[in-house]
Parts: C-alpha cells; sequence; structure tokens
C-alpha cells in the first residue's frame, strides 16, 4: 500500500511537469494586462497623435487615471477569481467510530463537495484527486464586459474646471468590447497524520484568455458646434475621423497558479454534531501580471461544524481570510448547505458560498467618480456630467453564490463529482456558472 501511494504522488508531480512543459513558449511572451494597456496606447498615443499641434498630449493626465484603475480593477478580479479556486472536500465515504475504543467502519454520503465537514479521513488514510473548473469571466459589477465603457477627459488648460474652452468639452468613449475566461486545473492531496488530524495540498494550473474589440469615439462638442475639431484620429480639423476601431486584442497566459495548503483538525465529537478547525494557505505562486494568480500570500482561519441526521448531513463553514495584498481586502467567509445518500453510490449536496469583504475601501478599486464637465466648472454649474466608467465603483465586492452537485462512486475507492455554481449577487467579476468535473481515489 506505501508503494502505491508513494507511485500515485510522484505521478500527480510529474503529470503537473508534464503540463507545464508543454505550455508554448509564445504564451508567456505577452499576456492580458499587457493587452489592456495596448488598447489605451494605441489610441492616445498612436491614432490621436494625429490631431494638430500638442492637443493630443492633454488626454494623457487622463488616459493615466481612467486606463490605469481599470487594469488595477481588472487584473485584481480575475487574479482573485483563479487563485481562489474550489478545493473539492476530502471525504471517503467511509469513515470511523471510535467511541467503543475500536475503530468500526461506517459507511456515510460522500460528503460536500466544496464545503467540509469536521471528521477528518483517518490515520494513514490518503486521498487524491483532480478536478477542472471552467470560469466564463462575463461580467464586472453587474456590467457585462462586452459592455465595459472608459470615457477619457480632457486635461484642464484654462482655469479651474472643465468648459471654460469649446475643445475641453471634447472627451474620448472607449468601448472595451471584452471577452475573459478562464480554466482551472487542480491536483491535490489529503494524508490523514492521525485519526483526527490531515494535511493538504492543491496544485493549480490556470489558463486565462483575454480578447477584445475595442472601438473609440471622440465625442467633439468643438465640432458640432465650430464645425472644426481640435481633435480627431485621422482627416482634417473641417473634415475629421472621429471614431475608429482599435486593432483587436487576444492574449492567453499559461501556468501555474497559487498553491494551496491546509490542515483540518477534528476537535470534537458529539452525538448530534462534530467541530473541527481549519487552517489554509494560499501561496503566491501564481504570475500576478498574467492574471494567474493575486501575487500575494493568503491565510484562512475556519471552524467547521457538521452533523448527520437519518441520512441528511448538514454542514457549516465559517472562516476569516486574511489577505495580504494591496488590492484585496480580508473576508469573512460562510458555507452551509447539505449534502445527502440517495443510494450506495450517489450523493446528492447543495451549498451557500459567501465572501464578505471587511476593512477599509481599497482606493484602487473605486473608479473615477463622473465628471463635471460647463462653462463654469468651479462654480459647481455643469453642462454636462459624464462617467468616468460604466463599471459602478462599489464599496465592497461581496461574493455570495449557490452550488448543487453530485458525487458517484462506482467503486468505494473511486469518486466521480460534478458540480455547477451560480451568482447571486453582482460584485466583483462573475462568471453565468461555473461548471466543475472531477475524480478522486482514496487509498
Amino acid at each position: 500500500m506505501n508503494v502505491l501511494k508513494c507511485s500515485v504522488s510522484w505521478c500527480m508531480c510529474f503529470g503537473l511537469v508534464a503540463v507545464l512543459s508543454v505550455v508554448p513558449a509564445t504564451a508567456f511572451a505577452e499576456g492580458p494586462a499587457d493587452g489592456l494597456n495596448d488598447i489605451f496606447d494605441y489610441v492616445l498615443e498612436d491614432a490621436l497623435q494625429l490631431s494638430p499641434g500638442n492637443h493630443a498630449n492633454h488626454y494623457l493626465p487622463s488616459r493615466v487615471a481612467s486606463s490605469q484603475r481599470t487594469i488595477d480593477a481588472l487584473s485584481n478580479f480575475i487574479g482573485t477569481n483563479v487563485s481562489s479556486f474550489p478545493i473539492s472536500s476530502t471525504a471517503t465515504g467511509l469513515t470511523f467510530d471510535f467511541s467503543s475504543g475500536v475503530p468500526v467502519p461506517v459507511r456515510t454520503s460522500a460528503g460536500p463537495i466544496f464545503a467540509e465537514r469536521a471528521k477528518t479521513l483517518g490515520r494513514s488514510k490518503l486521498n487524491i484527486g483532480a478536478n477542472v473548473s471552467y470560469l466564463n469571466l462575463s461580467s464586472v459589477r453587474g456590467v457585462n464586459t462586452e459592455d465595459i465603457t472608459v470615457n477619457m477627459f480632457h486635461q484642464d488648460v484654462a482655469g479651474p474646471g472643465l468648459g471654460d474652452l469649446d475643445f475641453e468639452f471634447d472627451y474620448i468613449q472607449l468601448d472595451m468590447n471584452l471577452d475573459l475566461d478562464a480554466v482551472v486545473f487542480a491536483t491535490y492531496a489529503t494524508y490523514g497524520i492521525t485519526d483526527r488530524i490531515d494535511v493538504g495540498v492543491a496544485i493549480p494550473v490556470v489558463n486565462v484568455s483575454m480578447s477584445a474589440s475595442p472601438w473609440a469615439q471622440m465625442n467633439s462638442y468643438s465640432y458640432s458646434k465650430n464645425g472644426e475639431s481640435d481633435h480627431y484620429f485621422g482627416g482634417t480639423e473641417t473634415d475629421p475621423i472621429l471614431n475608429i476601431a482599435v486593432p483587436d486584442v487576444d492574449e492567453t497566459a499559461t501556468g501555474l497558479g497559487d498553491i494551496a495548503v491546509r490542515a483540518k483538525a477534528h476537535v470534537l465529537q458529539g452525538t448530534s454534531a462534530d467541530v473541527a478547525g481549519l487552517i489554509e494557505a494560499r501561496l503566491p505562486t501564481g504570475d500576478e501580471e498574467k492574471f494567474l494568480g493575486t501575487g500575494d500570500a493568503s491565510i484562512k482561519l475556519g471552524a467547521i461544524v457538521s452533523g448527520s441526521y437519518n441520512g441528511f448531513n448538514p454542514h457549516a463553514n465559517l472562516a476569516y481570510n486574511i489577505r495580504t495584498s494591496d488590492l484585496d481586502r480580508n473576508e469573512i467567509e460562510l458555507t452551509f448547505g447539505y449534502d445527502q445518500k440517495l443510494g450506495d453510490k450517489l450523493t446528492i449536496a447543495g451549498e451557500w458560498i459567501g465572501a464578505y469583504e471587511v476593512g477599509a475601501e481599497i482606493e484602487e478599486l473605486q473608479f473615477p467618480e463622473p465628471v463635471h464637465i460647463g462653462p463654469d466648472g468651479s462654480s459647481g454649474t455643469a453642462t454636462y456630467v459624464i462617467p468616468s466608467t460604466s463599471i459602478p465603483s462599489y464599496s465592497a465586492d461581496h461574493i455570495i453564490n449557490t452550488s448543487f452537485g453530485i458525487k458517484y462512486t462506482p467503486q468505494p475507492n473511486v469518486l466521480l463529482l460534478a458540480n455547477l455554481i451560480f451568482p447571486i449577487n453582482n460584485g466583483g467579476l462573475r462568471s453565468d456558472v461555473i461548471p466543475t468535473v472531477g475524480v478522486e481515489f482514496n487509498l
């Protein structure tokens, strides 16, 4: 048995190395973050340079404010999504009752999908597995990624407040037309050190892809009023080109994500409920610049309560997640649900999964306020109020999901799982649905 365990562990390691070794070198030449930068660079440093004199440079301060906030926020949202990849709950479907002083095998359900129950694997037991999750990152704070717009405003060049001169009304609207996807393939193993303590590790390989077909429009007040535009992407002042298609962006990055290590201790076994403690760390092994991870470590401290009542097995997990990134707030995580055995081989599970941000707001994730443009901006009398971006500037990006899945055990030591996660709210960068499939072996 020990030889078998070692062999399987080595096979997992070699499999991971094999996956990483076949990643094309070109995937690392440039990443999605570089692609976002390229969009803004093209509009403001290439196309807009056709404007006469130094007018093009009047948008560079706005470019810094708008583009950097957008890039920072999307980078953080994507990195957090892939770093928080779901780890399947480790449950054998066969536990042992030690209340009589002698281990007695007890056949149970196969356990929850992503939540944890209090019972551990047992001394010298090994659980290994792999799952793959697909994330179609389709909305940011409720706005479809295809509908994200960023507006870039003219520099204030003539006194306080925009609008003292006609050309200060001119602003660029950039329609991003983004499509974001991620695939997380995770291999994991959990080993029972004692009858009440087990430890585990999960190693993800992440693929993130971003494509965009942006479109830029110069909203030229000066042209509509005077018949001459001081800002354009081609043509002349009296016959300007005010709309351009920005070159498409198609970037992919693949590599190692943020590795997770964890330990669980079964601290209390009762007649109606069991209690355990959990500690989990996410290591900053994923490349932040390629959206493969957050770039910073996090540590989670949690408590687990679970029970069994005539085949109905409720569970609740409460944890505090300490995140060290400057662009991440700490979180209180609450997961509760149930799993129920429907037969010798089938278990169903449903869960409510919530991550609630706490602590001070992060300025970099708050998008610039709407801009007032009028003849006397300093007095507060505005002719136009234009949003800086279509993405809301929320004070918190709580993540609330619901989950439903099944576990099937064709053999006592083999488990297959399938699960769907659905969003309940609009916080952060979200998928319409996150499907996960996986396989586990208990040795």
